[in-house]
């Protein structure tokens, strides 16, 4: 069990909290666990984007040249926040033009942002021969001259530069600077006075209305399963501040966990009930750690915070732990930075079943173990609440979620209580549970039991504006319909965020860029492409069936057909031991799409024949992708990209093979940051913020995403195309659209076997 709940005696009762409509009353008991209260300093972190871009294909041989638009002409301009632009004057480093005159005209889309110019060198002749005159709100700035450095904020988010010259023949070679835009928080200063509630009494009642907003061979296992091996229980360490909402429950003045939480706010972390009544009834002071991993080595990140006042359900049942759901309010709030920041809460309206989710904690490793000292991670898939209710003989209620494997091995434990578990959505990652309780920790036929977070949704906004800083991280939601050929899609979309709030955003690793290796055989239809002389391959491709693979036109266009060589179920290049179920097959048959485009990359597809037929395992060590549904636009879901390629742009590349998830996004989206060049056949997938991102060498190589509600199969909607750069912030990868497809390569495989879907 997680957490088992004991008989308890209430200290100091409380009631307060009105619902987010004011028909009925939502009461919290509240425990006094600490006193005193100081408000701390928000951090801002801005974020650097490229603004000139090329197409990259993902590939090595077949890059282009980077297109060099120069410098930004004359005129108006809009600025994502962090974006930088390079301006110069005429002729630059060469003499400027005499009677000249340029102007620039910057302004932000985020009203909260500034924007800044820094200029290296600064030669002009005198102030009365030319000058560049710098506006932004209240700042005004003349400069002219011989200057070795200069450097003025705007005071708003728009910025005019105006560059002057006369009919003087004394000139010189004026400027190169640099134009950004940075976000800014606000200081906690300012409104402290608003949003921090008094020390010295328990935060007060509020009340708020809110809006929200063929059949295969026999032994042919279904095809687009992952593999996944038995390796919280089952998973495996993550990076630093991965989980930035990720908090640690202590014994006060020690690194020992009892139980774990979620920031909602600054202020304000979500538990469980149990968890709350066990700090109570424990009788000692508790802390929380935030920007915490290895508890043994306290980063630099990490906070320790006491608590200030607990609050829990009345109608939470410790029997059966329905609405097994808690809050705590913090002394001090909490300093929000990129290691440690609020996750997004879910969307109350809906269902949060078949996702892959991941659920974080330094709980016990196996059932009966000892607690990990480093925070762990384990994806488990959500699950219908009937099938789960049958697992448990009618105990699960509507106010619980399940997620694990039918087979166990992966799971929560002792320890793990109260922790997140999240799930992508939009590029945000939301809390849509709670870890509560289970059956031992990774049993077959026994997933873990969470709480549903979204069936208290605007009780827990309620509680995140009446207290703690920041909430502008709801999670809120609004409905778009997009409309594909005669097909419409309705789709779940998140407004943008204003401000300085980032809530759901999970920071990358290091480690395709800002992935993962997989396990092996993890993406059995994963394959590279290379040659009798490359040690490593120079792009990927899926398995479609039994003689054919899916990759990209560029990765095979002119290329000798005799010369390809495609490795099957290889996983790290470095080594023969990993897996012995690694062989090579030639080609003979290369067909590329007739429409393709080398010049915009349009129809970048391409199939190859192989040799000789593939045997499909039914230990699913080689197994076939799925192909997607043709109505399907796929757009804002969470999808996969595998390959070998490099790890950052221009770096080099793995010997394991690497996947990293992102979300796809809409067309429309994707062509603010690539204009026309993003046709309808093709799918751009990435975060905002950059950090994740497929890279040279990757071309060719599968996009994949859940089909079916449990995501027990994956299905190709992507195969890896272009970019710009690799992971840059605001220039999604670029993908072939595989749905646009379907009849051309069900036309050129026609003969050919594969294995069915579930």
């Amino acid at each position: 069990m997680k957490f088992i709940g004991l008989p308890f005696a209430l200290g100091v009762l409380s009631l307060w909290c009105v619902d987010a409509d004011s028909t009925s009353n939502v009461t919290w008991i509240i425990v006094p666990v600490g006193n005193a209260s100081v408000s701390k300093q928000l951090k801002n972190e801005s974020v650097v984007i490229m603004p000139k871009w090329t197409i990259m294909p993902r590939d090595f041989d077949a890059e282009p040249k980077k297109k060099d638009d120069g410098p930004l002409k004359c005129g108006s301009h809009e600025m994502f926040p962090g974006q930088s632009v390079i301006i110069q004057s005429q002729n630059y480093p060469d003499r400027y033009p005499n009677n000249y005159q340029c102007k620039w005209i910057f302004k932000v889309t985020s009203t909260s942002s500034r924007v800044s110019i820094s200029c290296n060198a600064f030669w002009l002749k005198g102030c009365k021969k030319s000058s560049v005159d710098v506006e932004g709100g209240k700042v005004r700035r003349r400069y002219c001259g011989k200057k070795s450095k200069i450097s003025v904020k705007s005071s708003d988010n728009s910025m005019t530069v105006l560059f002057t010259t006369t009919s003087s023949k004394k000139r010189s070679t004026g400027f190169s600077c640099q134009v950004s835009s940075t976000e800014v928080q606000e200081s906690p200063e300012a409104t402290s006075s608003e949003t921090s509630a008094s020390p010295s009494t328990p935060p007060s009642p509020i009340t708020l209305a809110f809006t929200t907003l063929t059949a295969g061979e026999k032994s042919c296992q279904p095809c687009g399963t992952k593999h996944r091996v038995t390796r919280i229980v089952g998973g495996r360490e993550t990076d630093m501040n991965e989980y930035p909402w990720q908090v640690a429950i202590v014994v006060g003045g020690t690194n020992q966990v009892f139980c774990g939480g979620a920031l909602l706010n600054s202020g304000v972390v979500l538990t469980t009930a149990s968890c709350v009544i066990k700090i109570e009834q424990s009788g000692k002071a508790t802390e929380v750690l935030v920007g915490a991993h290895n508890l043994s080595k306290p980063s630099s990140t990490q906070q320790r915070i006491s608590i200030y006042y607990g609050g829990y359900f009345p109608e939470y049942n410790p029997k059966t732990f329905d609405h097994d759901v808690g809050v705590l309010w913090l002394v001090d709030n909490a300093d929000l930075s990129d290691a440690v920041k609020p996750a997004c809460l879910p969307d109350g309206s809906k269902d949060y079943s078949g996702y892959d989710a991941i659920v974080t904690g330094w709980g016990s490793q196996r059932e009966g173990g000892l607690a990990s000292m480093v925070l762990n991670e384990v994806v488990v898939p959500t699950m219908n609440s009937s099938v789960c209710n049958d697992y448990y003989g009618g105990l699960i209620t509507r106010n619980m979620l399940c997620a694990g494997y039918e087979e166990g091995g992966r799971d929560a434990c002792s320890g793990d209580s109260g922790g997140p578990l999240v799930v992508q959505e939009n590029g945000r990652w939301i809390l849509v549970g709670i870890t509560s309780w289970g059956i031992g920790c990774g049993r077959p036929n026994f997933p873990g039991v969470y709480v549903k977070v979204s069936n208290y949704v605007d009780s827990l906004l309620t509680v995140m504006t009446g207290y703690g800083e920041n909430n502008l991280c709801k999670g809120a939601t609004r409905t778009t319909t997009t409309t594909i050929g005669t097909a419409t899609i309705t789709t779940t979309t998140l407004p943008p965020i204003t401000g300085g709030c980032r809530c759901g955003r999970r920071n990358p690793g290091t480690r395709i860029v800002g992935g993962v290796a997989t396990r092996v055989h993890e993406y059995p239809w994963q394959v590279g492409l290379t040659n009798k002389n490359l040690k490593r391959p120079y792009c990927g491709g899926s398995i479609i069936s039994d003689e054919w693979i899916l990759t990209a036109a560029h990765c095979v266009r002119g290329v000798i057909v005799s010369n390809i060589i495609v490795v099957i179920a290889e996983h790290n290049w470095g080594t023969t031991t990993d897996t012995s179920y690694t062989n090579r097959r030639s080609v003979i048959t290369s067909i590329i799409h007739p429409n393709y485009d080398t010049k915009t990359q349009n129809n970048d597809v391409a199939l190859l024949q192989l040799s000789t037929p593939i045997t499909f395992t039914s230990d699913n060590k080689i197994a076939p992708v799925c192909l997607p549904t043709k109505q399907t636009a796929y757009d804002n879901v969470e999808a996969i990209v595998t390959g070998w390629g490099t790890t950052s742009s221009g770096g080099k590349q793995t010997y394991e093979l690497n996947e990293v998830a992102i979300p796809t996004m809409s067309n429309n989206e994707c062509r603010k940051s690539y204009g026309s060049y993003i046709t309808g056949n093709m799918i751009c997938a990435g975060l905002p913020e950059g950090g994740k991102d497929s890279c040279q060498g990757d071309s060719g190589g599968p996009m994949v995403t859940g089909s079916d509600s449990a995501g027990k199969f994956m299905v190709q909607i992507g195969v890896v195309s272009w970019g710009y750069g690799c992971a840059y912030s605001h220039y999604p990868g670029v993908y072939t659209r595989v749905t646009n497809y379907l009849s051309w390569i069900s036309d050129k495989t026609s003969g050919s076997k594969t294995c069915p879907r579930l």
